[in-house]
This record gives C-alpha cells, structure tokens and sequence, in this order.
C-alpha cells in the first residue's frame, strides 16, 4: 500500500518469538511424554500457563481468549486474542504452533504485559466513534454498514487506551478506512487505508504476451487497441467450476463488471483484449486456476471460497483487495490491470494472507511481507504458465510495458539483493523486495512447489503484527512440522542473506 504510515507501539519492541528446544517439546512440566492425538487447544493452554512468566502473561490466562484452532496434516496452530477487561486489544495476539503429536514448538506472540483498562472515562458512544471516523477520512456516502467496534489500542508507551474501531468503505472512492478513534477524547489514534494496492495495471494472457513471445518488441498497449502482435498470444484455457448460468461465476471466483455483464449462453467467453469482457474472462481463469493449484499442495483451507472480481472498477492506475468487503478490484489506467496474470496472482495474494491471518499487515514490516508474498505469487505464476528465461524474477511484464524500459519491463524484481537494515526503505512495495527475493530463492532451491507449501503453511503461525523475523521462523517450523526440519539449513542460509534471522 503507498503511504503507509509507521505503526509504532511496543509490540516493535516487546514482540516474543520462541523457537522450544527439541528436548523441551516432547515433555510436560511433570517431564512425562506428550500422548499423541491430544486436544491441542489444552497442550497450548498448558504451555502458556507453565511459561507465563517468561511472556509476561497472567499466570491463568484470563485476559488471553481463544479465537481458534486449526488443525492440518502436519500441524495445529492455536491463536489467542489479548484482552482488557474483556475487550479486545486491538492487534495484539498470541498464536501457538504444535506438531502432530500435540508439542508446542513455535510461540509467536504480539502480547504486551501489564495493561490495565479505563473504566468509566469513555464519553463517546459508537456514532460520535463512526461521525469522527468519517469526518477524518471526509467520507460523504459509505458504500455499506459502517463496522464500529469498541476495544483498546495500545500507544507506543505501552498504555491502553479505549477506542472505536471504524471501518467504512468510501463509496466514492472505493477506500476502506481503518480509524481508531479514542473513547474518551475523540482523538484519531491511527487512521489507513485497508486497501492492498499494487502500483501499476495489466493483466494478461497465459501469462502475458511478452513472456510468451519472449521479448517486447512490438507489445504497445495503444489504449486497449486491438494488434497483430497481441491477438497471436492469446491462449484457449478451460474455464472450471462455471455454474451454468451463462455468467462467469463459479465456484472460486465471480467475475463482475458495473457497465459490461459478460455472458454466454453456450458458456463460451472468446473475446480479444479491445473489449471490455475480456479481463472477465482472464481473472476468472487465473484465479481459479490459483486456487485449484493451492488445493493441489493439500490446502483445502486457504482462501476456499467465491471471492467476488470487480474488474474495470476503477479509472486509476493501481488494483487493490479490500478486507472489509473481501473483494478485488481492478484498475484501467495504463495497461488494464486485469490483462496481466502477475497482476492478478499478486492481488489475489492479498486475500489469501488476509484469510489466514485476518488483519495481517499491521507494521511496516508486516506490510512489506504482504507486497512480498504477492510479488512471489505473481512472479512464480508467471514463471509455471511460462518456464521460460524471458521473464524470470520479474512480475508484471505487460503492466510494466508503458512505464518501464528494461527488458523485460517489470513492475518490481525478485533478485535486487536487498539486505536488512542497509536496503530499508521504508515504503512497503520497494521493502516487499526484500521478502519477495527470500522466498524466490526458497523455491530456486527447494522447487516451487515445496517452497509454496511451506510459505503457505507457515502463515498459520502469524499474528497481525508479524514482521520478517517471525516469518522466516515460521517458515523454518513449517519445514520442520512438513520435512522433519530436512531443509533449516537452506532457509536459515537464504534469510541470512537477507539480513534476516530465521533462528
């Protein structure tokens, strides 16, 4: 997202990440062995009640509730929600990763000690909250239910405030708006944009023009204009899942346009790029494409649902998921967004990080670990509908095409060298660089399969506030849960290099 604001508090500071040691996993405080098929929502419990000092927790929990528990093939993952006075902390969670056998082996935890409540100085209800939130964000119509909730937010001086938190959609301009306003003053606390945003359109072929014709030359976007060049590219693909209504709606995906309804009777969808139907067409596939992929790694629990596509829903130059609606939406200027499937699998990215770990991007870090995971998707997307050279390590090389002159163009690269602390820059897509080219290289090394698992599993382990050395750790667990740790030494090395610590 461009213009994120630094998000400090001292979860910056305080954030404790544990990696238990072998010997301690296979033992309760009593030392007996932990019975395999456990409840793993108790052995998280345990743990925590017999550590809680070293987290600073309360000694019984009672300020930590459960939010849930997901089991997987190769490990469970416990998450638990930090309160004050039975309201939420706003961000601030703890999550616990256990093997199969029930052991505890990774704690993640955005937990900050020792907060206290404010009882009785709250002097706004929930529409002075909204009324403040949007005069901020200078919202004049809201595109649905304005979402106002009432929790604590943590300063950077480590107190809690009461608050409202409001997120309303921008009917005009399709932002969705984070505010925290305070419950006593009325004071705007932080205020975001939800929006994940990439910078640029285009959406292609299969997956765009220039990586099958492997140059540039000859590939202008002329707007929207039809060419030789371009129509000789396009690709006759299956269209899966559709669900008969002569629409593009299926299972995964429902693709919808405010001007131009795409429909078929015979379920045949065959434009070229000159119409406005035609990016219906291609983030149908793609994304429905991504996620059969997704499923085809074992995860039936990422991102399975219909997310709803608005293509050409906006004029700007820039494509974004919203977490408030849970839908895409797709830009015109340039090259159309959605003619470019890196475009398309870096959005989508978006909602899948958004899913596992609802919330997530809550630092600047963790905002650079979102654009990163995107660019990864997008970049190894790319790279599996076109194993070509032409391409590689780059992402959107028809978006790129009216704004870059390398060759190939490219919207960002994931092979720039960039090391933590000396290549922070502090804007999340050029930072995104940083964790994009980590995870390139895992899959350099490991096969892009065995590095999208492990990526994908690890966002389990992660809280809202996660920066990049709780997700290298996270990374390193789900090798460890996934291949008996068969690979620590490639992921420690490759994070390394980055400046990053996995240990």
């Amino acid at each position: 997202m461009k213009n994120r604001k630094t998000f400090v508090t001292a979860v910056a500071t305080a954030m404790m990440l544990t990696m238990l040691a072998p010997q301690a996993l296979a033992e309760t405080a009593q030392g007996a062995p932990v019975a395999a098929k456990v409840d793993t929502k108790v052995s998280a419990d345990n743990y925590l009640k017999q550590n809680a000092g070293q987290y600073g927790f309360k000694s019984d929990l009672s300020d930590l509730k459960h939010v849930s528990t997901i089991n997987t093939e190769f490990g469970s993952y416990v998450r638990y929600q930090q309160q004050v006075d039975g309201a939420d902390v706003f961000y601030h969670q703890v999550t616990v990763t256990l093997d199969t056998q029930g052991n505890p082996i990774l704690i993640v935890s955005d937990y900050v000690p020792n907060l206290t409540g404010a009882k009785g100085k709250t002097k706004l209800n929930e529409n002075d909250a909204e009324g403040k939130a949007l005069g901020h964000n200078k919202i004049k119509n809201t595109k649905e239910l304005v979402s106002r909730v009432f929790g604590y937010y943590v300063e950077g001086n480590g107190a809690a405030v009461p608050a409202y938190k409001v997120t309303a959609v921008d009917a005009d301009t399709l932002s969705t708006w984070e505010t925290f306003v305070g419950a006593e003053d009325g004071k705007i606390l932080k205020n975001k944009d939800l929006n994940q945003k990439v910078d640029g359109t285009g959406k292609v072929f299969l997956p765009n023009p220039l990586e099958t014709a492997g140059t540039k030359t000859g590939f202008l976007d002329n707007n929207d204009a039809d060419s030789t060049a371009l129509t000789g590219q396009l690709k006759t693909v299956t269209l899966r899942g559709l669900d008969g209504s002569g629409n593009l709606t299926g299972q995964y995906v429902k693709a919808v346009q405010k001007k131009y309804a795409t429909y078929s009777a015979t379920n045949t969808f065959n434009y070229t790029r000159s119409s406005n139907h035609f990016e219906n067409v291609m983030v149908y596939y793609h994304i429905d494409e991504l996620q059969r992929y997704i499923q085809t790694l074992g995860f039936t629990n990422v991102n399975n649902r219909q997310i709803t596509v608005n293509v050409n829903g906006t004029t700007a130059d820039n494509s974004f998921y919203s977490p408030s609606t849970k839908q895409l939406t797709f830009g015109t200027g340039g090259v159309d967004d959605a003619e470019d499937a890196g475009i398309i699998a870096h959005e989508y990215g978006h909602s899948i990080q958004d899913n596992q770990v609802p919330g997530f991007g809550n630092t600047l870090e963790g905002g650079a670990m979102g654009e990163g995971f995107g660019d990864y998707l997008g970049a190894i997307w790319e790279d599996k509908l076109a194993p070509t050279s032409f391409g590689n390590a780059c992402i959107g090389e028809w978006d790129a095409v009216s704004y870059d002159s390398g060759n190939p163009p490219c919207l960002r690269r994931l092979d720039t060298n960039k090391v933590m602390p000396g290549d922070w820059y502090g804007e999340v897509h050029a930072d995104g660089e940083i964790w994009s080219q980590g995870e390139y290289d895992l899959a350099l090394q490991l096969g892009v399969d065995k590095a999208t698992k492990l990526i994908l599993q690890s966002h389990f382990s992660l809280t809202p506030s996660s920066g990049f050395n709780a997700g290298a750790k996270a990374i390193k667990t789900a090798d460890q849960l996934l291949n008996g740790g068969a690979n620590a030494t490639a992921i420690t090395n490759i994070w390394a290099a980055r400046g990053i610590s996995a240990n």
